[in-house]
């Protein structure tokens, strides 16, 4: 019993610590097993002085926020490796946006922070209707012969190891292409003529000559 109390009288040490930081402090046990603290030794009875430290001062509300915001990672892993390093954001095409694109052919820009560390093996992970349609050490990128109509698009930095560090959100765009009438494509379709030239056009029959009978000789 008097070792618990005695633990238990431990907090309450620590509290008293900041008023008694500029004087003495005692601490002694009664007949109870009871512990007590003063600035005064008490009389007839064993006391000793006790240590007391500078309290530990306290942290700004906003600095200690701030320190609780930040991203916790893997011991023994760089800052620029954990997860998340990176904030990622498609800047073009926008999310809904329709892109006119006769050819097919878009291109997506990336907003990134930081930049991307190409010389540390990271790179960029494009996925065009949920598929990898591309990668590399670029926050560009372009992809060529796309179907009219919506698509949806995602951009996500990988480390060499293929670990995320970060990742967009995915949007959509729709590719917005003029659809040329089969009459007009077959119109617009250059004449094919075999080896040799065009055929020449056939002639007409020439039409019968009269026959004059010749008379008696």
């Amino acid at each position: 019993m008097i070792r618990t109390v005695t633990w238990l009288a431990w907090p309450l040490a620590a509290l008293l610590a900041p008023a008694f930081a500029s004087a003495d402090v005692y601490r002694w046990t009664d007949d109870q097993g009871n512990v007590h603290f003063g600035d005064r030794p008490p009389e007839g009875r064993t006391s000793e002085s006790v240590d007391v430290r500078e309290p530990m001062r306290a942290v700004p509300l906003e600095g200690a926020r701030e320190i609780l915001e930040r991203p916790v990672r893997p011991r023994g892993q760089p800052a620029s490796e954990a997860a998340g390093a990176y904030r990622v954001a498609i800047a073009s095409p926008g999310d809904g946006d329709g892109v006119r694109a006769n050819d097919g052919n878009v291109t997506a820009t990336l907003d990134m922070d930081p930049e991307l560390d190409a010389e540390a093996g990271h790179r960029v992970v494009w996925l065009l209707d949920g598929e990898i349609a591309g990668e590399g050490a670029s926050a560009s990128a372009t992809f060529e012969g796309l179907d009219r109509g919506a698509h949806t698009l995602q951009a996500r930095v990988v480390n060499e190891a293929g670990e995320e560090l970060g990742v967009s959100d995915t949007i959509e765009f729709i590719v917005l292409r003029t659809a040329i009438p089969r009459e007009q494509q077959q119109q617009q379709r250059p004449q094919q003529f075999p080896p040799g030239g065009a055929p020449s056009a056939p002639q007409a029959p020439r039409a019968p000559q009269p026959v004059t009978p010749s008379g008696p000789s």
